[in-house]
């Protein structure tokens, strides 16, 4: 049994020396996996880093377009103001005149019939004279339009 013991120390000995460069190998091809996953996982984080960034771009150019057109839009709204406010008051001053005219044309006609009614209260008074006026209109008529001492 002696002999036994140092034979089964050196199995021993010789199976854990022997498994050692196994386990290192082991070890190895194991770190060397990781590294691959890892270089692996970090491509597709640099992958969806770029998509990211390419999202965030097309964001950019659209708000600056949204914004050009926005300002464009407010340029037009001011210019459409400024012709409304100019439109407004060219019709307010055209209705100013219409109304001046108006008044005008009401004043004449008012001055007109206060006349006519003067003329007529002063016919009025004289009433021979409305008979006198019938009487010849009505004999220059008759004489193709000559008075009667003109024809003698």
């Amino acid at each position: 049994m002696k002999m036994m013991m140092p034979k089964l120390l050196f199995v021993s000995i010789l199976g854990i020396l022997l498994m050692a460069p196994l386990h290192a190998q082991t070890a190895t091809q194991s770190s060397g996996m990781e590294a691959k996953g890892m270089n692996s996982q970090m491509a597709k984080m640099q992958a969806q880093r770029e998509r990211m960034h390419a999202q965030m771009e097309k964001m950019r150019t659209q708000m600056d377009h949204i914004q050009t057109q926005m300002k464009d839009t407010m340029a037009t709204m001011a210019a459409a103001d400024a012709a409304m406010k100019n439109h407004m008051e060219t019709a307010k001053a055209s209705m100013k005149s219409q109304m001046e005219l108006q008044q005008s044309i009401i004043s004449l006609l008012q001055s007109m019939t206060d006349h006519m009614q003067a003329m007529a209260g002063h016919m009025a008074m004289m009433p021979n004279a409305m008979n006198m006026r019938k009487k010849n209109g009505t004999m220059m008529q008759k004489n193709n339009g000559m008075p009667n001492d003109q024809k003698k």
